[in-house]
């Protein structure tokens, strides 16, 4: 009712009852994530790097962007640049959001700004939004809404992914455009044919959702293959340090989520319905290990072969996943069988048979490890 603290027990006694929060007990929690997120980003330099400069721009007047040096020595500067970062920030992606990626990725508020701000720029975000936004009043809200869920979650992952970046190497936002940016448009043209049958499957299913939420198709297909992009990041590192071609190191990767079942098991992840905060925390930690277990194991097939003519097409990359698994066959049919035999089993996944099936690709993956792949 009015006038209730919205507390921590509230809102799991709304959980469990279906509910939700009022509007204005929504606008109360989004005003406060912005001040908390704002006061964060001011605290170090976060809003001193010079790619907020175009930002600081747009924020006033047209008629005063003439002033570009007074601007730039303007006293509230950084606090106009923060202002309007969180402001974004938690209208696109939620009054948590924030705090969330930055104990997720183990990062600080810099590295969350330059990899939630890369994020925007390399999934070409604000355009896709405001192409979603113009439909106000010409399709169905509940298709209007499921676009921009669509969006924010595929912003929120890869701005996960880009910020652990940032943190890692110490890169500003233009550092980081500049080293993934031309890497997920590469990858966003081959969507998704690059992809794994399952993967494609997936990107069909969503799109076919939107469309019948009410989308236009176009946005609906636009939407739909961003979320295969969290991955973007690292197959750019792998093709940089390999010197294959992207596109090559991409579909081997696909092939080996294909051979090695981890398509399955991960499909099966992004289906479960998680619980309490630990078991979402525990859900996102195993999903990172697949992803960097499936990363392992391409990283030992391209060894294997010595070329990059092993990823020219689908199927000499799926011939080049299944003859590094020809001479590891008892590993390889230990952890196929395990996947099989639970997908066999009555009932649907939980938590424990994705634990033990991640635990069977861990074990793959560290075997090729100890090998010298």
């Amino acid at each position: 009712g009015p006038g209730r603290a919205v507390t921590p027990h509230l809102i799991a006694e709304l959980a469990a009852a279906g509910k939700g929060l009022t509007r204005p007990e929504l606008a109360v929690l989004l005003a406060y994530g912005k001040l908390e997120l704002k006061r964060d980003i001011v605290a170090p330099d976060a809003p001193d790097d010079p790619y907020f400069e175009g930002l600081l721009e747009g924020y006033f007047p047209k008629a005063l962007r003439k002033y570009d040096e007074p601007m730039r020595r303007h006293r509230l500067r950084r606090d106009i640049v923060a202002t309007v970062v969180a402001n974004d920030a938690i209208n696109r992606c939620g009054p948590s959001f924030p705090s969330r990626l930055i104990a997720a990725a183990g990062c600080d508020a810099v590295a969350f700004t330059a990899g939630y701000e890369a994020a925007k720029s390399v999934l070409d975000i604000p355009a896709l939004w405001d192409a979603v936004a113009a439909l106000d009043g010409k399709i169905p809200a509940a298709g209007q809404m499921a676009l921009f869920r669509r969006l924010s979650a595929a912003l929120r992952g890869a701005a996960f992914w880009l910020a652990r970046g940032a943190a890692r190497e110490r890169l500003d936002v233009a550092g980081l455009i500049h080293r993934y940016g031309p890497g997920f448009k590469a990858l966003t043209r081959l969507m998704p044919e690059i992809l794994s049958p399952i993967e494609q499957a997936q990107v069909a299913a969503r799109s076919t959702q939107l469309v019948e939420a009410g989308a236009p198709e176009a946005l609906a297909r636009a939407a739909a293959v961003l979320q295969p992009l969290t991955t973007a990041g690292d197959l750019v590192d792998m093709a940089e340090a390999s010197s294959w071609p992207l596109p090559n190191v991409a579909r081997l990767y696909h092939a080996v989520g294909a051979v090695f079942g981890f398509d399955r098991v991960r499909q099966a992840a992004g289906a479960y319905a998680v619980g309490d905060t630990f078991e979402r925390v525990a859900l996102r930690r195993l999903i990172e290990d697949l992803l960097a277990q499936q990363t392992e194991l391409t990283h030992a097939v391209m060894a294997f072969t010595g070329g990059a003519q092993c990823g020219e097409d689908a199927e000499a990359a799926h011939d080049a996943a299944t003859s590094w698994a020809a001479l590891r066959r008892d590993k390889v049919d230990l952890a196929l069988h395990t996947i099989a035999e639970i997908e066999a089993s009555t009932g649907p996944w939980t938590f424990a048979k994705l634990t033990i099936a991640n635990a069977a690709l861990r074990e793959l993956a560290e075997a090729a490890k100890k090998k010298g792949r």
